[in-house]
């Protein structure tokens, strides 16, 4: 999806200069637009922040041009960002000349254009959200130490397909007078590693204005010969709610299709949708849902492209957020436990399952879940061996009847090995700032990059996230059951104890919004975020970890890692400042410490 967009007789120009090889544009000046730049995947540029200092270079720009290095089957990004002046800039497009092997005449990204094969590019309008009051200490940061240092302003997130309706993101892009305006370009690299050489490609970012070019940043690409696994090698499990009223036209099974596709694309197993989660055992629902589970749906057959070609999804909650999925009575509990242990050996025996008991239970909540996981744990048949998962954090007097779970405030790395002594294991749960990344629209963008460095450097076996499609306001909130408008209002959580969360639950937005048809992009699709992107690139990083471990040894890579992220999770004190690095450059850094070790 967002597949990059040129006029008819521009497309015919960049092919025929292809062709010849002879392809080169003069950079024509022209006065509204002021500046062009570039920099990773790992900042957020605000709106009017036009002395960032990023602008004059930084790791992937040298203030010419833009250098990426990667793998096969790695998505790399970048974003290009255009400062108008007092006049603004009314039409602006950008379209990529894909880059070219010099030695082979092979390209990436002029063969295709289905989303995530080999050598696709995309790009994406960067849509902004005022937000005007911050959100405050919660569950998102401890204390006003471990705050985001900038939680004002009109921030980037929403990346909008530049086929999309314009005005709304759509290109042409018109653009106000002394401000950014970003746009994202994600590169997915070939998979195939016979038909495409490793070596340096070297391509063009235009600009165009009204039909005409007026700015080229060349592009440099260095493909190394080397493989991204398909398999992560860290687990991030998201859940997505109903959002099929956005959708009308397309039936519950293409819009849940859709987001899962999303998803794993994006490295995260998607949960909720196709009813499975939160249904009694039901052989018929279970071998429908199957095929997610043994990544026969994430084929080319299928209709998917990208990372993760064949790879099943990892985690399996029965029961999200504690639905009555199991029964109220013993002889129920254990004869669903029975018929979900069952199937799950049977058919996905290496799937992380378990009973969702009930969702971030109060003390008084205790002797319930005691009652239930006496029955699970008591039972004659095989159900018995049922995992039972909560979200709070390890609790003594519940110790025994919970296995896994998952907290606000991290993981207690000094009782974890004690927890799975005993066959259990501890998670964490959305983001915390100072002990791991936050969620919120004013976290840095690497708030969501270095979950997946801190889930490979402590050996944490699974990042919970609550919600990434929260486009209908919480039900306990004072807003229960309205359509947010998300596209304007950052505002996305609200309850009697809680005033402002800007961005909680929601990573993807909708291409259409039937409740506010003023934001209708008018694309039957997911869109994607920076925080989204941001987690696919941790993703990435901590595979490429694991391959340099199969090098080096594990402890030699974390003390590489430690440089980035020295401490985290109950290392590190709520009131605190954050102590792993906040700057995309810096983790970009070891990166490439790290692909030399290859």
């Amino acid at each position: 999806m967002g597949k990059y967009k040129v006029s008819k007789g521009i497309y015919n120009l960049l092919y025929q200069g292809l062709l010849s090889g002879l392809f080169i544009l003069p950079a024509i000046g022209f006065a509204q637009v002021k500046n062009v730049w570039a920099l990773g995947d790992g900042e957020k540029v605000f709106r009017f922040d036009l002395e960032h200092p990023c602008k004059n270079g930084n790791f992937i720009w040298d203030g010419k041009t833009i250098h990426l290095k990667g793998l096969y089957n790695e998505t790399l990004a970048c974003q290009v960002i255009i400062e108008t002046d007092t006049n603004g800039a009314d039409g602006i497009e950008i379209a990529i000349d894909p880059p070219v092997n010099a030695a082979t005449g092979k390209v990436i990204g002029g063969n295709t254009l289905k989303y995530g094969t080999a050598g696709s590019i995309e790009i994406y309008t960067e849509h902004y959200l005022h937000v005007r009051n911050p959100t405050k200490p919660n569950w998102f940061y401890g204390s006003p130490a471990s705050a985001p240092k900038k939680m004002t302003g009109w921030i980037p997130d929403a990346l909008i397909p530049v086929d999309a309706v314009s005005g709304l993101g759509g290109f042409p892009v018109d653009i106000e007078p002394l401000q950014n305006q970003g746009f994202w370009v994600d590169i997915s690299l070939p998979r195939d590693q016979k038909k495409i050489s490793p070596g340096i490609y070297n391509g063009i970012v235009q600009i165009l204005q009204n039909g005409k070019f007026v700015k080229e940043i060349p592009l440099e690409i260095t493909l190394l010969p080397y493989y991204l696994p398909d398999e992560n090698q860290t687990n991030i499990w998201m859940y997505t709610g109903n959002i099929y009223a956005y959708y009308p036209e397309l039936s519950h099974q293409q819009v849940d299709k859709m987001i899962k596709f999303e998803g794993h694309r994006h490295r995260i197993d998607i949960e909720g949708g196709f009813v499975a989660n939160q249904s009694p055992f039901s052989n018929e629902i279970m071998n429908n849902y199957l095929p997610y589970l043994d990544g026969s749906a994430y084929t080319p057959a299928n209709g998917y492209h990208g990372s993760g070609e064949g790879i099943g999804e990892k985690i399996f909650p029965i029961g999200m957020y504690g639905a009555t999925v199991m029964g109220n009575t013993k002889e129920c509990v254990q004869k669903q436990a029975d018929l979900w242990v069952d199937w799950f050996t049977k058919k996905t025996p290496d799937v992380t399952y378990f009973w969702y008991i009930t969702d971030e239970p109060a003390e008084n909540k205790f002797p319930w879940i005691k009652e239930r996981a006496e029955w699970v744990k008591s039972n004659f048949g095989t159900g018995k061996s049922l995992p039972i998962f909560t979200t709070t954090s390890y609790q003594k007097e519940l110790s025994g009847a919970i296995d896994i779970w998952a907290g606000f405030d991290g993981v207690d790395l000094t009782i974890l090995p004690d927890i799975r002594k005993k066959g259990g294991d501890h998670w964490f749960y959305n983001g915390n700032r100072p002990r791991y990344g936050a969620l919120i629209l004013e976290g840095t963008a690497v708030d969501l990059r270095v979950n997946s460095w801190i889930l490979y450097k402590y050996g944490i076996n699974a990042h919970f996230i609550w919600e990434g499609a929260q486009w209908q306001h919480n039900m306990q909130g004072p807003k229960a059951h309205l359509h947010q408008n998300m596209y304007e209002n950052p505002l996305t959580f609200i309850n009697e104890h809680l005033e402002f969360c800007n961005g909680d639950g929601i990573l993807f937005y909708p291409g259409r919004m039937p409740f506010y048809p003023n934001e209708d992009r008018a694309l039957n699709r997911i869109f994607p975020s920076i925080r989204l992107k941001n987690i696919r690139r941790g993703q990435q990083d901590a595979c490429i970890m694991w391959m340099a471990q199969q090098k080096v040894g594990k402890e030699r890579v974390i003390s590489i890692i430690q440089k980035v992220v020295p401490k985290a999770l109950s290392e590190v004190s709520m009131k605190d400042t954050v102590q792993w690095s906040e700057h995309g450059d810096d983790y970009d850094k070891i990166r490439d410490e790290l692909l030399k070790l290859l």
